[in-house]
């Protein structure tokens, strides 16, 4: 196995050797456990800088629309709506909703 490539029940499988402290906790299980255990690890921690990305770009994108004046998930109906209700102005008698 020096290619780092497993030929065994023909899978194409390659291997990653790995230079830890010998503290590290993936240490703490059983040998036969340890591969499952750090292949589990690095999948979630691929799963995780994927998420993270997408936050980083979903936060970008509300700034800038919140530095534009946007109105961030709105559809354009709501905007329609918004910028109808600002140009008729106040349409609430104040007297009349005071006089209760």
């Amino acid at each position: 196995m020096k290619s780092g490539r497993s030929k065994d029940k023909g899978c194409n499988t390659r291997m990653l050797p790995l230079r830890l402290p010998f503290d590290h906790p993936i240490f703490s299980y059983p040998d036969g456990e340890r591969s499952r255990v750090a292949r589990q690890w690095l999948e979630q921690g691929r799963k995780m800088t994927e998420n993270m990305e997408e936050i980083k770009r979903d936060i970008a994108y509300i700034k800038e629309n919140l530095s534009n004046g946007g109105h961030c998930g709105q559809s354009k109906k709501v905007n329609e709506q918004i910028n109808s209700t600002e140009k008729q102005g106040n349409t609430i008698d104040p007297a009349v909703f005071l006089d209760i």
